[in-house]
């Protein structure tokens, strides 16, 4: 028995040095880059020299790195606490306890060769030690997590934390640069989560490592080592996908929706499934040149169909595209004298005003269109309690509504028609009926009624416009110049208080 024991012991020791070994694998002389100064459950500080960050091609921001206890050809044991790698990520410059003296060294270094063509570092400008001092530089990662190999069942496996178990303040540690092999299996490394999808394991290819956009070399045994994914995880899953602009966000998005989409072929059942985009800028759902199609069009070389886009305009290069529905009135108003529900129930309304306003911005060479776009319809930001402001408000909220029905914008069932009681005072409608004419005497008669259709009312207000602008320009029409004086006055023919607005 005692024999029996001991050759398992040994098997699981020889199991935990390939383990370590495997480890070991991701770190190596050429690739060392500095000490590691300080530790905490965050970040990290490391100190780091010029040669070595020469000899690695640099320490960009962003870019990762190893802490670790173990050392190059060693013999390290899974099973052991610092058979471990911590992975950092760049995120800045550090200062040194001794800065006050290596800016001291560096100003009188720059003062000696300020007036001579030679850089304070050159031979013979500043001494070797001096030098030497100078290179050191501190560098601040923040801590990512640690990879060891942990027992699962009767075998070793690569495992990945996001965070540090334990550290100890009086412990040194090597610190290296992944590149080539070991950074493309530390940036496509994936924790199993739950259960794992029938179709996972074909990963995608979306992109390569780039960690700055002044790279100077772009090598295949360095840091330009491909990214996949995997399409299954991002089912069911929160991803969330940043960078700054002309990084490849969009293309990554595409990526990943058509992999994602892909997965149907390989299995029509357990592969089909839906996605939903917002895409608010078209970059989608509309052909571009640059990327010799669109994801809209994913499937139809393979006889698949069923991707459909929404809108709420026609597209000239989507003819099947489906239109949204969309209540550009808002909601039907009873009491205009509360603010607040004034506000919420026409929130559509502001909301529609916003995307006709947008759609219209390519076609602002005609005066109307500015006009129409510079209309704000927003509440009156003071003074609501005045009768007077609540009824000039809900007429300009009326006369955009009837904008809308002419631009066969579809009313909803509780506004088929316009209720405009009180909106138009008896003077006016009297000013207008007053010229004699039969479409301001047919104006006026409808601006008197209490519900009207939207067709009449817009039929009214035409008239009304043109009686309007004629009569303050001057070319006609005294009979509003009168009735302007009088309202001006809040008085009408008859001495009596006007309705005001």
């Amino acid at each position: 028995m005692d024999i029996l024991n001991q050759q398992t012991r040994e098997f699981r020791q020889e199991k935990a040095e390939e383990a370590g070994n495997k480890l070991l694998s991701y770190i190596n002389n050429q690739t060392q880059v500095g000490d590691l100064l300080s530790l905490n459950y965050s970040e990290a500080i490391i100190l780091v020299h010029d040669a070595l960050r020469q000899e690695v091609g640099g320490l960009p921001m962003g870019c990762f790195l190893l802490a670790t206890r173990i050392a190059p050809n060693t013999k390290p044991k899974a099973d052991k606490e610092d058979t471990a790698l911590i992975l950092l990520r760049v995120v800045g410059h550090a200062p040194l306890p001794n800065r006050m003296d290596t800016e001291t060294w560096r100003f009188d270094a720059a003062q000696r060769s300020i007036d001579s063509p030679d850089q304070w570092d050159a031979d013979k400008k500043t001494d070797q030690f001096t030098l030497n001092q100078l290179r050191h530089a501190g560098v601040r990662c923040s801590l990512l997590g640690t990879f060891r190999y942990v027992m699962q069942g009767d075998q070793w496996l690569l495992s990945f934390g996001a965070d540090i178990s334990n550290f100890y303040s009086g412990q040194g540690m090597k610190v290296y640069k992944p590149m080539g092999k070991a950074l493309s299996e530390i940036v496509n490394f994936t924790k199993p989560m739950g259960n794992v999808h029938p179709l996972a394991g074909s990963p995608v290819p979306i992109g390569r490592v780039r960690y700055s956009s002044s790279e100077i070399v772009i090598s295949e045994g360095r840091e330009n080592v491909p990214v996949h994914i995997e399409p299954t995880d991002m089912l069911a899953r929160r991803t969330a996908l940043f960078g700054m602009s002309r990084s490849g966000k969009s293309n990554t998005i595409k990526t990943v929706a058509s992999a994602i989409f892909d997965l149907r072929k390989r299995d029509l059942c357990k592969g089909r499934v839906g996605q939903l985009i917002f895409d608010v800028n078209g970059e989608y759902a509309n052909d571009n040149p640059q990327d010799e199609g669109c994801l809209r069009n994913i499937g139809y070389d393979d006889g698949y169909d069923d991707v459909v886009t929404y809108g709420l305009f026609i597209h000239p290069n989507d003819k099947g595209r489906r239109l949204i529905k969309l209540n550009f009135f808002g909601e039907d108003i009873q009491d205009w004298s509360n603010e607040m529900n004034v506000s919420s129930s026409l929130n559509m309304l502001f909301a529609g005003k916003e995307i006709i306003n947008e759609h219209l911005q390519g076609r602002t060479e005609a005066q109307y269109v500015r006009n129409f776009i510079n209309t704000n319809l927003e509440l009156p930001s003071d003074n609501w309690n005045d009768r007077g402001t609540q009824i000039r408000y809900r007429r300009n909220i009326t006369v955009y509504r009837a904008i809308l029905s002419a631009a066969n914008f579809e009313p909803p069932s509780n506004l088929e028609k316009a209720n405009i009681t009180g909106l138009f005072s008896e003077g006016f409608r009297c000013a207008l009926k007053s010229t004699g004419i039969s479409k301001h005497e047919s104006a006026a008669d409808i601006l008197g009624e209490k519900v009207v259709s939207w067709s009449e009312l817009y039929e009214a207000l035409t008239a009304v416009q043109e009686f309007v602008i004629s009569g303050q320009q001057g070319t006609g029409y005294k009979e509003f110049q009168e009735f302007n004086r009088l309202y001006l006055n809040k008085k009408d023919r008859d001495g009596n208080a006007l309705l005001k607005g």
